[in-house]
């Protein structure tokens, strides 16, 4: 699992406005993939599925109280955002952050295995799907609920990762935020903690100080009707909205683009020097040889050019301040923090965010909650970490976020397809009862599940499909 840190840049936008109309890039293009399939049915339109697919173009965050899904629109998104500061906020400083939770190859097969197993809960065997299969629209339904679910899995697994994401702070935040003191309050509470340490003779160096002094605060607060005690900070107490992608596109910094295009412009200059034809036939084609392909479709490396595979990952706008409603008691937090567990001034508030830690445990997140089980050790964080190491000079290492995450491309050599299958976790699925639903089976909060209408109409198809075969085998 690669995640990356990427701060806001308070040179170019106060907003994250921009970002967020960016997360929206792939919402046309999906409105125009499923159009014809609701335009054939015409009660998919008046369903829930219509819905649910509707939900992939939304910004998700937390689950409600009942464990809800919730989803909002970029505006929405935008002004929670953005209206999310503490009354401390500098303005040459970060406001939020974007994560990119993007899964490895083999950690989205090892998906796929969960969705083939969800399928076959709900009705969609080997055979159904052979029948389908042999139709446009059968095929259509299948990638719509295929789709439909990897979104699903990659939204859980995220509100993990933001578990994981605020727990890492080690921060905490008040319990009652409603019954916080006004400033002037503050102000005789802080007093009466500070002349009360004091009594004890407790130097700021000592490491009952933070405690004691919280604890004072917290009894004077008490005395005045109010409440400063706390609890750790969660998921919940952030402001957060991630959105499902599908697609990735070669940028115009990544490396292959850029050697492609040296070896274009060395290829053009052959062309027009004054060389034989045949010399500059033989030059042409040893640089065309050298040309980078994508791996899935074979073309060549360009920027633009859409990456092929699945390309499933989350993109996460998170504020820097946590929802406290009392501007003056919010919390600052960042993930790109260099201080690790070093304790603020006169409270017990952390300063730090340890990223070691953070990556270790969103990994072992999607073991847990997919029953993945990494056999090969460069599957593993700690080897990534390791190889990260030993070839950050080497070029083909790519720096991401001001070094926040590395990754190392091309130097491992990949197993045999069927060392892949092994440790994407077939055998841990297997152990999975297939007269379970799947989804609830593995704990998700949100149970995965295909809407009765288009179900019914893949039955259709499938029924379709079968009566042709029989007919044709009759001989009509």
């Amino acid at each position: 699992m690669h995640i990356s840190f990427t701060p806001h840049n308070t040179e170019i936008s106060t907003s994250c406005k921009n970002v967020i109309e960016y997360l929206e890039k792939e919402n046309i293009s999906r409105d125009n993939e499923f159009e014809y399939i609701l335009d054939e049915y015409e009660e998919l339109k008046q369903s829930k599925f219509d819905e649910q697919i509707g939900y992939q173009n939304k910004f998700f965050t937390n689950t409600d109280e009942v464990g809800k899904e919730q989803f909002i629109d970029s505006v929405e998104a935008t002004d929670a955002i953005d209206n999310n500061l503490s009354s401390r906020a500098k303005d040459k400083e970060s406001k939020f952050f974007m994560l990119n939770i993007s899964p490895s190859k083999e950690e989205i097969e090892h998906l796929n295995l969960i969705v083939d197993k969800e399928l076959e809960f709900n009705g969609f065997g080997k055979k159904e799907i052979d029948i389908l299969n042999k139709s446009e629209q059968g095929r259509k339904q299948i990638e719509i609920m295929r789709n439909d679910f990897m979104h699903q899995a990659m939204r859980e697994y995220t509100r993990d990762v933001m578990e994981k994401y605020a727990e890492n702070f080690n921060r905490k935040v008040y319990a009652n935020p409603e019954k916080l003191p006004n400033q002037k309050e503050e102000k005789v509470i802080n007093k009466f903690a500070k002349d009360e340490i004091e009594k004890l003779n407790i130097d700021k160096n000592d490491s009952q100080y933070s405690e004691k002094y919280q604890q004072f605060r917290e009894e004077k607060a008490s005395e005045l009707g109010k409440d400063l005690s706390m609890r750790p900070m969660e998921a919940k107490d952030l402001v957060w909205f991630g959105k499902v992608e599908e697609l990735r596109t070669y940028k115009a910094n990544d490396k292959w683009v850029i050697e492609n295009k040296k070896i274009n412009k060395q290829i053009k200059e052959i062309e027009d020097s004054n060389k034989s034809n045949s010399k500059k036939q033989k030059e042409i084609e040893e640089l065309k040889g050298k040309l980078f392909k994508d791996k899935t479709t074979g073309e060549e490396v360009r920027e633009g050019l859409k990456k092929g595979g699945q390309q499933y990952h989350v993109h996460v706008v998170v504020s820097r301040y946590d929802n406290c409603p009392n501007t003056r008691f919010k919390n600052s937090i960042s993930p790109l923090a260099k201080q690790k567990n070093s304790k603020m001034a006169d409270k017990l508030a952390q300063v730090g965010f340890n990223r070691d830690t953070f990556f270790k445990s969103a990994e072992k997140s999607f073991d847990e909650k997919f029953m993945m089980n990494r056999i090969n050790s460069y599957e593993k964080y700690n080897y990534q970490k390791k190889q990260n190491n030993e070839f950050k000079r080497a070029t083909t290492v790519e720096k991401v976020s001001k070094g926040v995450a590395v990754s190392v491309k091309n130097q491992i050599t990949q197993p045999i397809k069927s060392e892949v299958i092994k440790s994407s976790g077939l055998h841990e699925v297997m152990k999975l009862n297939p007269n379970n639903q799947i989804s609830k089976e593995l704990g998700f909060k949100v149970p995965m599940s295909i809407p009765k209408t288009p179900q019914e109409v893949a039955f259709k198809i499938v029924s379709k499909a079968v009566s042709m075969i029989k007919d044709a085998s009759r001989g009509y």
